[in-house]
């Protein structure tokens, strides 16, 4: 079974989303297709850098998934194709892998690329402002029917990348970090990990700051039953990052956190 997914700032209201289906089944009629998402925060590739990092790595090996965030579509930004560890992607390469890029580093994976510069892989008619269908798809649905990465295009080792998403550690033992995510909740996913705070004693006696808001402690699970309903609380997320929510709310009452606003976490004594 051929696994594909998708990720694009399109929207899902133009059908511009269902047309990458179609672009797919063209070429590749049996492959499964997964939409991660269609509602990235349009142009904004650090957010894609997250949600593709934070779910591709959890499909089959050999999955392809193709990334359509690409404000210079049309431009001579090159378009590639990639194998990072056992997953293969589609992209600009306008910095949207950093974070899969990243991943490897740490994880000791190996990379290749490709620059997608053989028309016959493409559609017929390419337009200069829709190469997610007429490009990216297309180069995608002939990986996961069997064309091998390295027929694709011309191999190059110098990829974009772009500055993400850290944490500072402070003289005073604070830790530094920023608003990286707002889901669909309204919770604020932030740059710090478990790791960068294990010098703090954890979970009680730490303050977490952020957007003028300070959030004494922190607990294990939304919904905590010590505290009343829109009462801010911190919390490991699922994706092993900082998490701030309103409890058993709706974020936006308490605070409105947007990405880059900054985020300390510091001792209390």
């Amino acid at each position: 079974m051929s696994f594909i997914t998708l990720t694009t700032d399109f929207g899902t209201r133009q059908g511009s989303d269902a047309v990458l289906h179609g672009a797919i089944y063209r070429i590749a009629p049996d492959a499964v297709i997964t939409d991660l998402s269609h509602h990235i925060t349009p142009q904004d590739i650090r957010e894609a850098n997250f949600v593709v990092n934070n779910s591709a790595f959890f499909f089959p090996s050999g999955t392809v998934h193709v990334i359509v965030v690409d404000p210079g579509v049309g431009t001579d930004r090159r378009p590639l194709a990639a194998r990072i560890g056992e997953h293969y992607f589609v992209a600009p390469d306008n910095g949207v892998l950093t974070a899969c890029l990243d991943r490897a580093e740490r994880e000791d994976w190996s990379t290749e690329f490709v620059h997608l510069d053989k028309p016959e892989y493409w559609l017929e008619n390419v337009t200069m402002t829709f190469h997610g269908r007429d490009l990216f798809s297309p180069v995608g649905a002939h990986l996961v029917a069997g064309v091998p990465l390295a027929d694709l295009g011309t191999p190059f080792d110098d990829p974009v990348r772009i500055s993400l998403w850290g944490a500072e550690r402070h003289d005073d033992g604070s830790v530094v970090g920023e608003v990286i995510y707002i889901d669909d909740f309204g919770n604020a996913i932030c740059s710090i990990l478990p790791e960068e705070i294990a010098h703090l004693s954890l979970p009680d006696d730490v303050v977490v700051d952020i957007c003028g808001a300070h959030i004494n402690g922190m607990v294990s699970t939304f919904g905590d039953s010590e505290y009343d309903t829109d009462t801010l609380i911190a919390l490991w997320d699922s994706s092993g990052y900082l998490l701030v929510s309103e409890n058993n709310g709706t974020g936006g009452k308490v605070i409105r956190p947007r990405p880059g606003d900054l985020v300390t976490v510091r001792s209390q004594i």
